[in-house]
């Protein structure tokens, strides 16, 4: 097995040392390391580093925007899913800023919160003139998203995971599973 020094390395990379350094520190990158303490690596390790990085070019995380009171459902999904990125908003003014600036792939709306229609809130989303998926759910519980809603156990969020997933184009089996939830039903739109 050959092994290549860091200049060596860096070379291979077409980075600078100083960014492979970087890359080491983010633990990215693991050399072998020499009994006098200088850093080796083999060609697989620095081709399986490669690959990695270019298949996250390729496949950009997913950027979702819930709408909801709280920030329990953020949290939730941000473990299950840890490569997309998430953020929330609780009004209608925080919605549309997070809209143009954060550019979500994928909006969840709680259609109960309270301070906020959030039936019709889904409907100007997804309207003609945008491009982002929209995704109601009832987190309290109530009936009435009509004839697409599908009412899911309050401890099982499997379908929300399988319905973000689809949206996204995800792979479920990639995804982590998700925890159950405190004793609210939630009522995924289609």
């Amino acid at each position: 097995m050959g092994l290549l020094t860091a200049r060596e390395a860096a070379e291979y990379l077409h980075i600078s040392l100083f960014t492979l350094g970087k890359i080491e520190k983010e633990r990215s990158l693991v050399p072998f390391r020499t009994p006098g303490g200088h850093r080796r690596y083999s060609l697989e390790m620095l081709s399986e580093y490669l690959e990695c990085t270019r298949s996250q070019l390729r496949k950009p995380a997913g950027r979702v925007l819930i709408v909801d009171d709280g920030d329990e459902l953020t949290h939730i999904l941000s473990s299950a899913f840890p490569s997309c990125t998430f953020a929330s908003a609780g009004d209608e003014l925080r919605v549309g800023m997070k809209v143009a600036e954060f550019k979500p792939d994928l909006v969840l709306v709680n259609t109960s919160m309270k301070a906020l229609d959030g039936r019709a809130l889904c409907m100007r989303l997804d309207g003609p003139d945008q491009e982002l998926d929209v995704l109601p759910f009832n987190g309290s519980g109530e009936a009435g998203l009509g004839a697409t809603a599908t009412t899911i156990d309050p401890a099982d969020l499997g379908l929300l995971q399988d319905r973000i997933a689809s949206l996204l184009g995800l792979d479920v089996s990639t995804t982590a599973s998700l925890p159950r939830l405190p004793e609210s039903a939630l009522q995924i739109g289609e």
